[in-house]
């Protein structure tokens, strides 16, 4: 069951666009996924610039190795006029293609988090409206802090969903 928001499943096809990512051979591309006052955003950078403490947060500082997408953005990804209907395979292909001197630095193997973001999207799937996230206005915790990464429900909660809070083990660290 896929939820009734667009923004929720587009961003939800920009992970598994990660994931496809994986396939192709860049396992060291990693994400992080968070709120932003105006909406939901996904940050995709080599695991290098990922912090020890918490495997999902980037602290964009001064570094320019990643690529965001904002849901404001809807189905134009990265700004992309010509993938309105792509999906997460035709995304990783633009991916490699647009982001030549970023993908090299995703280039290698991970099975750790590889893994880990094959589990995160089969649970994503299992509840349908949730998504990650690692920095919001309504989280009290500081990302490097967290004990596990956030599930937040957008939407209705699917007949599977009880409604409580959801929890997923934090990514391994990068090493």
């Amino acid at each position: 069951m896929q939820s009734d928001l667009a923004w929720v499943r587009r961003s939800g096809r920009l992970i598994r666009m990660v994931s496809e990512l994986h396939r192709m051979g860049y396992q060291h591309a990693r994400i992080m996924p968070y709120e932003y006052p105006l909406a939901y955003r996904i940050v995709i950078a080599p695991r290098s610039e990922f912090s020890l403490m918490n495997g999902a947060y980037f602290n964009e500082g001064p570094s320019r190795n990643f690529a965001r997408y904002s849901s404001a953005d809807e189905n134009h990804y990265f700004g992309w006029k010509d993938a309105e209907a792509d999906n997460a395979r035709q995304l990783a292909d633009k991916f490699v293609a647009r982001f030549p001197e970023l993908i090299r630095s995703m280039c290698g193997s991970d099975w750790r988090y590889a893994g880990w973001l094959a589990d995160l999207l089969s649970h994503l799937e299992r509840f349908p409206g949730r998504l990650p996230i690692v920095v919001a206005e309504s989280l009290e915790t500081l990302p490097e802090a967290l004990p596990f990464l956030p599930l937040k429900l957008y939407g209705p909660r699917s007949s599977e969903d009880d409604g409580e809070d959801r929890h997923f083990p934090l990514p391994p660290p990068p090493v």
